[in-house]
């Protein structure tokens, strides 16, 4: 029995260590060669953007319609319409070693995005939580 604890112990105290360190290397740099799919809030999102401004390894992807992204956006986003007959294949083309940050209104489309590029095999991908609604509420930046 003692033995049987002592498996045990040791299992839970191994997995717990595996865990934490797992844990802490999801919250590093974007462009570290980890794997992650994350939501993250409008702050943490806006932060990113920044600290990534001319960063070619960093990619914003806004999936509202065009019209919408015309109207505003993120600094240095791209647009690819998650409702355009063309959305899987554009996504398709990108680089799947960059690290894309995914925008859309209010955060459904974004999160979808984030779920397909996953199953396309990229390899990091941040979905902002509450999307635009939530942005322009905070007051972050955007470009007109």
């Amino acid at each position: 029995m003692k033995n049987k604890n002592l498996i045990l112990a040791f299992t839970v105290a191994l997995f717990t260590l595996l865990n934490i360190q797992g844990w802490s290397t999801n919250y590093s740099s974007p462009t570290d060669t980890i794997k992650f799919f994350k939501s993250i809030n409008v702050n943490r999102a806006n932060k990113l953007n920044q600290e990534n401004a001319g960063n070619q390894q960093f990619v914003v992807i806004d999936v509202r319609a065009t019209s919408d992204y015309k109207n505003d956006h993120l600094a240095n986003a791209i647009n690819i319409d998650f409702k355009s007959d063309a959305f899987f294949e554009k996504l398709k083309q990108l680089d799947r070693e960059k690290t894309y940050m995914v925008i859309c209104y209010g955060g459904v489309r974004s999160k979808k995005t984030m779920e397909q590029m996953e199953k396309l095999h990229f390899t990091k991908v941040y979905n902002v939580k509450g999307g635009m609604m939530k942005w322009k509420a905070k007051g972050l930046p955007v470009v007109k």
